[in-house]
């Protein structure tokens, strides 16, 4: 869990990144590729599972991959 928020010091909350496609949202290595079929090409890219945090008093948002 990160500390307080780095913008105005108020309390940060768990959250995520909602994809309506895919349930949470990725984190996807290099920039976006057009496919034909898919919208994007993923395929032989790292992706990563996104946690996120909202600060409480001022909505700054802060996100990690959570992979290594």
């Amino acid at each position: 869990m990160p500390g307080p928020c780095p913008k105005c010091g108020g309390a940060m909350e768990e959250g995520f990144i909602l994809d309506r496609n895919q349930g949470t949202g990725k984190w996807v290595s290099g920039p976006p590729q057009r496919s034909f079929w898919a919208g994007v090409h993923l395929k032989g890219r790292a992706q990563y599972d996104i946690a996120a945090w909202r600060c409480r008093r001022c909505g700054f948002l802060e996100a990690y991959s959570t992979g290594a």
